[in-house]
């Protein structure tokens, strides 16, 4: 119940949620070469991250496909110049305006159960550190890869 209601607030306001991320994530210093990339593509790969989760909670989507998914945008990252640790300080801001627009939309309230909020907690959380993880091992082969071109 509380998982179908951060999904709902997602799939309601998902475009705000992203442009307030955007706004932040194009001023700060430590995702500076986003700017370097068109602020469509980036917006589009942001509100997919949403999309994701969004199928993640529903389970529509795989541990495998969500796997393969990361890996492949790891590798993309990596071609597009971008550092890792710009990659993965985009996820965790987007994890962070996540629960603070549900914090502001008020999708948990006093009448929730502390063991229903911790379980969707954990769900988000094991989500945003799978994709992380995923994206540096496809970052990492990439750049294997590549060095082995040489």
């Amino acid at each position: 119940m509380i998982a179908q209601k951060l999904i709902g607030i997602i799939e309601r306001s998902g475009e705000e949620l992203t442009q307030r991320l955007m706004k932040d994530l194009l001023v700060r210093d430590e995702t500076r070469h986003l700017r370097d990339l068109r602020q469509n593509r980036v917006y589009a790969q942001v509100y997919d991250v949403y999309s994701m989760l969004i199928s993640w909670l529903s389970g529509e989507k795989t541990k495998g496909k969500i796997i393969e998914h990361y890996i492949e945008l790891g590798r993309q990252r990596y071609n597009e110049g971008i550092p890792l640790s710009e990659v993965l300080m985009v996820f965790m801001l987007i994890k962070r305006h996540l629960w603070l627009f549900a914090i502001e939309k008020k999708v948990i309230d006093p009448s929730y159960e502390l063991q229903q909020v911790l379980e969707l907690n954990n769900r988000v959380v094991f989500f945003f550190d799978r994709i992380i993880y995923c994206t540096a091992v496809g970052y990492e082969r990439e750049q294997k890869e590549d060095s082995h071109g040489l």
